[in-house]
């Protein structure tokens, strides 16, 4: 469980709000059931909710000037596998806003051009409750709006279980439901 809460002093909007971990070298098959399958952010969330099936390495859009890419809002769980289907699942509570990239926030925020950073073998994982949107539908005017802002001056609550599986043994959707049963209702 995480939580935030304001102090008196004024400060900026928050650009996220969550947790961030890596994961070793290995954890390349993401699972989830959530918006998707494109990348989806609070300011572009048209994607159907859905269990889907991809790769990290699929996650990362080559954009002209590196940054946020591959993030996916209204998550109820996510796994992570490796090739001998070891697993990290995660279920919100509520639902999260979820990133796992090869690049670390620091190299997307880094560099100025994508062949400037190193792929890494580590996964970086990003558990949110919730991030600001990246100005798609606003045209870079008053960017982000406002109802897509993160306010520091307000207090933010959220929880998550993590649990290991064997994804040759589990139901990954049936390991969520017994985590938080209300996680995997639509």
């Amino acid at each position: 469980e995480a939580s935030y809460t304001p102090g008196k002093d004024k400060v900026a909007d928050l650009p996220r709000f969550g947790m961030q971990m890596e994961l070793k070298t290995g954890f390349e098959n993401l699972r989830w059931y959530g918006r998707g399958p494109q990348e989806t952010y609070s300011d572009r969330c048209d994607a159907r909710v859905d269990i889907y099936n991809s790769t990290v390495s699929a996650q990362y859009f080559d954009y002209s000037e590196p940054g946020e890419t591959g993030n996916k809002v209204d998550v109820r769980w996510v796994a992570l596998t490796n090739g001998k289907g070891t697993g990290l699942l995660a279920v919100g509570q509520p639902v999260l806003s979820v990133n796992a990239l090869h690049y670390t926030t620091e190299d997307l925020m880094s560099a100025t051009h994508g062949w400037e950073m190193t792929r890494r073998d580590a996964v970086t994982l990003n558990l949110d409750l919730v991030q600001m949107g990246v100005g798609a539908e606003t045209c870079w005017k008053d960017w982000p709006r406002d109802e897509f802002r993160i306010p520091a001056n307000k207090p933010y609550i959220y929880s998550f279980c993590l649990r290991p599986f064997n994804a040759k043994n589990a139901d990954i959707n049936k390991l969520a439901n017994r985590t938080f049963p209300e996680a995997t209702q639509q």
